[in-house]
């Protein structure tokens, strides 16, 4: 198999763990995945005491341009998830901060995440998956999903 071949398949079973997890984290808690991984990166991430990530960081972070980080943090501080203040070290930047919901949506939502990630690797080493790729997914332990 080819490096392209590989790849593509890997793309492939990655997008169908994702779409699984991104139902879930909506039906349970009304977010979705970029969302989830966005709050995730601003409460790992947070680069002084007070909790404040700058925007910069946060694209970064995300591996996002700057116009899609400002349509996320955009959605994310119209729905009450985070705060956005202008940085005092530079006025061109934005200072983001989680508010009290998004951290009860962190709380809540990692187990959630991890149980739709399972579930979604279980599905696939019911079908004909590459074995390698279900071995990596399970861990070095090779236990069992399930």
């Amino acid at each position: 198999m080819t490096l392209t071949r590989r790849w593509s398949t890997f793309t492939r079973l990655h997008r169908r763990i994702e779409n699984h997890v991104e139902r879930e984290l909506h039906r349970c808690l009304g977010v979705g995945v970029r969302e989830f991984h966005a709050l995730t990166a601003l409460k790992e991430g947070a680069s002084d005491a007070a909790g404040h990530l700058h925007f910069d960081e946060l694209a970064d972070g995300m591996g996002l341009s700057r116009p899609a980080t400002g349509r996320l943090v955009t959605r994310l501080r119209d729905r009450g998830l985070i705060t956005t203040d202008a940085s005092p070290r530079d006025r061109r930047d934005v200072d983001v901060r989680l508010t009290l919901v998004a951290q009860d949506v962190l709380r809540l939502g990692a187990p959630l995440l991890e149980r739709a990630v399972e579930e979604a690797v279980r599905g696939l080493a019911c079908e004909d998956t590459d074995p390698d790729l279900l071995r990596y997914l399970r861990g070095p332990a090779e236990r069992p999903l399930g």
